[in-house]
């Protein structure tokens, strides 16, 4: 029984220019102890979906308006959370879900000492005394690499560095050991160093806990390391998905092809250049009709322009792998000789 298995998703939101679907039935699992990776182009839908399943989407203007997100409340039994009570998200959020924004300075409250902000989640969650909260929050400060952390505790957010501020990020979604880690492009805005640092220890604790990871990024090379699979968002939609090696060797999507002919490589050849996705994504208020990648697709044939290809099953030995194309023929050779002529 998965973990968490989200069904034909929606989120829309209400604007000037007409209803945004950003959000557009989108369907994926996680199991426990597994890494899904969500990857995808900035207004591809993946923080909004990650935002969704945690219901903080600001009401108006966005309204999940579709779908099911069957969270593992107890063993065997699932509840949806697309239809749970404000007070029984309360409950769930921190304690067994728990999520790692983006931007540690805009999620930590800079009013408030880190001890304040950490002690509140045990206290909360775990009806803790305020001096046995503030004990388990040096330890779990501690396990997350931040120095001195009887010191630390009592600093503000701005007292610490970007990487301190997002160890103690992490520190804060592991206190209450939750059964499902959401991390939303963890290293944005870090030095590659640091990035590095934050990652292994994800990896780190995601293995000593067992936890159920989605891990949300645009970047490739982070899901190659530290997924077990991948989902490829565009447009709202998951276009492709299916274990991290099958996407990496054998892409079936153009636009997984292109994110990947997009990276560069250390192996290539002098002179060698990447291959960008022509274009631009489009406006989630006025998508093309078919797929809405067809603009921007070498592989487009006319009912690309008409109608949304269905999901289909790519058959091979690597494990369920999953695409949403009309073309058959989409394979990065084929991208190869199409570029090449």
């Amino acid at each position: 029984m998965a973990l968490l298995e989200v069904r034909g998703l929606k989120t829309h939101f209400s604007t000037e220019d007409g209803t945004v679907r950003a959000v557009d039935g989108v369907s994926f699992h996680v199991d426990r102890g597994e890494v899904l990776g969500i990857v995808g182009e900035s207004g591809s839908g993946k923080s909004v979906t990650s935002l969704s399943l945690l219901r903080l989407i600001p009401d108006p203007p966005g309204k999940i308006v579709g779908g099911e997100m069957l969270f593992e409340s107890s063993p065997g039994k699932k509840e949806d959370l697309a239809r749970a009570t404000e007070a029984r998200m309360q409950k769930v959020r921190g304690d067994r879900i728990a999520m790692i924004f983006q931007d540690p300075m805009t999620s930590l409250n800079p009013y408030l000492r880190v001890s304040e902000q950490l002690v509140e989640v045990l206290e909360l969650h775990k009806k803790m005394a305020r001096s046995e909260a503030r004990k388990k929050a040096i330890e779990m400060l501690r396990a997350v690499g931040i120095p001195a952390p009887e010191l630390r505790i009592d600093d503000h957010p701005h007292q610490l560095s970007g990487g301190m501020r997002q160890r103690v990020m992490i520190a804060m979604a592991l206190l209450c050991e939750p059964d499902l880690l959401i991390a939303d492009e963890p290293t944005t805005a870090l030095d590659v160093t640091v990035q590095a640092q934050i990652l292994e220890l994800i990896q780190d604790r995601q293995k000593a806990l067992g936890l159920g990871v989605i891990l949300i990024t645009h970047d490739l090379g982070v899901i190659a390391k530290m997924a077990d699979r991948v989902a490829v968002m565009y447009a709202g939609r998951v276009v492709e998905e299916g274990p991290v090696d099958v996407i990496f060797d054998d892409p079936r999507h153009p636009y997984t092809i292109g994110l990947k002919s997009s990276i560069p490589r250390l192996d290539a050849g002098r002179g060698s250049s990447l291959v960008p996705i022509p274009g631009m994504p489009p406006s989630m208020a006025r998508l093309p009709p078919g797929c809405p990648f067809h603009p921007r697709c070498g592989f487009a044939v006319a009912r690309c322009k008409e109608s949304y290809p269905e999901e289909r099953e790519i058959p091979g030995p690597g494990g369920r792998h999953l695409v949403r194309c009309h073309v058959d023929d989409v394979t990065p050779a084929h991208a190869a000789r199409a570029e090449a002529s």
